[in-house]
């Protein structure tokens, strides 16, 4: 979706359905700047809405009644529905997917994992936005000071299989290796805190190869040893073989045998 900021209605406060993580986090947010907004989920929990009739569609309706912006923090399923309710009624739908492209409602999705923890606002202004070319966050979210940078729809499948790959599959294994420290070694999964930290520090701020370790050297004879005290952990062992045939593609010559 496109919007004229000519043709945007004047901003009298955000309507915010959903009551999972991100809905959480940016009631909270919001709130934080002062800006206007009301909430609304299916079930009647008060957490999660505004008002208290015992119909979910009636507090519904009076949750968008009085806003400019829908907000749409729901399932990817649920947005289509939810966003067909209020087409053609001169407000601005937005929805915060990061794979689903619609051209009547706007995308606007934090690049942020979400935690049952609240954070301090310092920490919700630094959070990046990823919109849709030819838009703006001002007309999506008024109010909001964050970074945004477009990128072309028909590409947000691939962003958002990037983001996935690069939070949920990292995490799982990361996971799984201060499982292993605390099981195994007997020591304490928060030691590898400040590690992980300069992983994540060189791959966010170098183009350059920040690649270490024994395959970098290509010591196979280590990486031999690796691959055998690892036989007891078949999960880890595969995401070992997997991270061998990423370094193949990264023109690492590993031989055939540790494949």
């Amino acid at each position: 979706m496109t919007t004229d900021s000519k043709s945007l209605p004047a901003f009298t406060g955000f309507a915010l359905l959903g009551s999972g993580q991100i809905a959480k986090h940016l009631q909270f947010y919001f709130n934080s700047l002062g800006l206007p907004v009301h909430i609304w989920s299916r079930n009647g929990d008060s957490r999660f809405n505004s008002f208290t009739d015992s119909s979910s569609d009636a507090r519904l309706e009076k949750t968008v009644a009085g806003a400019s912006h829908v907000l749409l923090a729901v399932r990817d399923e649920a947005i289509v529905e939810l966003g067909a309710r209020f087409l053609n009624q001169g407000k601005v739908l937005v929805h915060f997917s990061g794979a689903l492209s619609l051209p009547y409602i706007g995308a606007a999705h934090p690049l942020m994992t979400f935690g049952p923890r609240l954070e301090n606002l310092n920490w919700y202004k630094s959070i990046p936005f990823v919109i849709d070319e030819g838009e703006t966050l001002q007309n999506l979210l008024p109010g909001l000071t964050n970074p945004y940078w477009a990128i072309s729809p028909d590409l947000r499948a691939l962003y958002h299989a990037l983001c996935s790959l690069a939070g949920n599959a990292s995490f799982l294994m990361w996971k799984q290796v201060g499982d292993a420290f605390e099981s195994k070694l007997n020591l304490p999964r928060q030691l590898l805190e400040p590690f992980l930290h300069q992983v994540v520090v060189n791959a966010t701020h170098s183009a350059g190869n920040s690649f270490t370790g024994p395959v970098a050297r290509q010591d196979w004879g280590t990486v031999q040893t690796h691959l055998s005290s690892l036989n007891r952990n078949p999960e880890l062992l595969q995401a070992y073989r997997d991270y061998l045939g990423l370094a193949i593609g990264s023109g690492i010559k590993v031989p055939e045998a540790l494949l």
